[in-house]
């Protein structure tokens, strides 16, 4: 008896051993960094143009001193029209197919200027145009019709947005009761126009509105590893379902945005580096989707720009969960979709 209740006390120590190893494991792993699952990707250059000012080029810019820039900003039409922000030749380029289809001039004493771009309909476009008083940057709305003709400006600086140089991009909701033109700025959004285009009274939400204008999402960085993604319940600016946490295995230089699809899945990017043994540094673009009930459901890395030409919004999420990303290299500027293989 003494002899099988001395076995089963070393079989209990071992097992006691076994479990609390494995639990170790899982929690010492350096920076979090478990495995991770990537989805099938099927990704595509669907458009390149060269440099230059001909009638198929887009700008670039690469002084000898300052920063070197590429077209600031692009936009989806409903037909598979990409626009694209070609400030440094004053125009926006609209491409179908990989092919030039139209040319819209920008009507503006200073359009290099423009740094972002939305699609109010097939008519109606909105820039963001900043500017600088006394050293100071400032943004302004412009409503352009689709011949380039200037049909409103709209001065961003006022109620709710005592900084108009916080302001970073445009977004237009074009259904429900927060129907509008928006623009985002410190974790918030604004909306500053109606569809038509006209200065209306201003509202503000905690977040990013969703496309049909019925949730709220939010994102956060916390730790050199970690972000939580936020979302409120449909209809509701108070109430909120539980957060999100996403880990990464490298560090978070900087969350690239988070978008949503009209499947209800939530696309949250990163930027991410590490460094290796011998010093040198990796980085990557990292896109990590999430199911309509906020679990993961894999992550897709994008390409990492190596040429140093500044594109402000590099990254657009259709509708259809296409993720569509423009870059610079050497051979001239490029789109690449990302489409999910399910």
């Amino acid at each position: 008896m003494n002899q099988k209740i001395w076995v089963l006390s070393i079989l209990g120590i071992i097992l006691i051993f076994i479990c609390n190893s494995y639990s170790l494991g899982e929690s010492a792993s350096p920076k979090g960094k478990a495995k991770k699952e990537f989805l099938r990707v099927k990704s595509v250059e669907i458009l390149r143009a060269r440099f230059g000012s001909a009638p198929d080029n887009l700008g670039v810019s690469t002084p000898s001193e300052g920063n070197p820039e590429g077209p600031m900003s692009f936009t989806l039409g409903k037909d598979g029209e990409i626009y694209i922000l070609d400030q440094i030749n004053s125009r926006i380029q609209v491409f179908k197919d990989g092919k030039r289809i139209r040319t819209i001039p920008i009507d503006d004493k200073d359009p290099l200027d423009f740094k972002d771009i939305d699609l109010i309909s097939e008519n109606k476009i909105a820039l963001l145009k900043r500017f600088y008083v006394t050293g100071r940057e400032k943004t302004a709305l412009y409503i352009i019709e689709a011949n380039g003709k200037i049909l409103n400006t709209i001065s961003l600086e006022g109620n709710l947005i005592p900084d108009s140089g916080s302001v970073t991009e445009i977004l237009i909701i074009k259904e429900g009761k927060f129907s509008g033109i928006w623009v985002q700025l410190d974790g918030r959004m604004v909306r500053v126009a109606s569809l038509e285009g006209i200065a209306t009274e201003r509202i503000s939400v905690p977040g990013k509105l969703s496309l049909n204008g019925r949730r709220i999402f939010n994102m956060k960085k916390i730790g050199e590893i970690t972000a939580v993604v936020y979302r409120s319940k449909e209809d509701s600016l108070a109430h909120w379902d539980p957060e999100c946490i996403v880990y990464f295995n490298m560090a978070i230089v900087s969350l690239l945005g988070v978008w949503d699809d009209q499947k209800g899945r939530i696309f949250l990017g990163a930027f991410l580096e590490d460094e290796n043994a011998k010093g040198k540094r990796n980085y990557a673009n990292e896109v990590v989707v999430l199911s309509p009930e906020l679990r993961e459901m894999g992550r897709i890395r994008l390409l990492v720009q190596k040429a140093p030409h500044e594109v402000w919004r590099s990254i657009r999420v259709s509708s259809e969960g296409k993720i569509y990303q423009m870059a610079v290299d050497d051979r001239g500027v490029f789109i690449v979709r990302y489409d999910l293989v399910e």
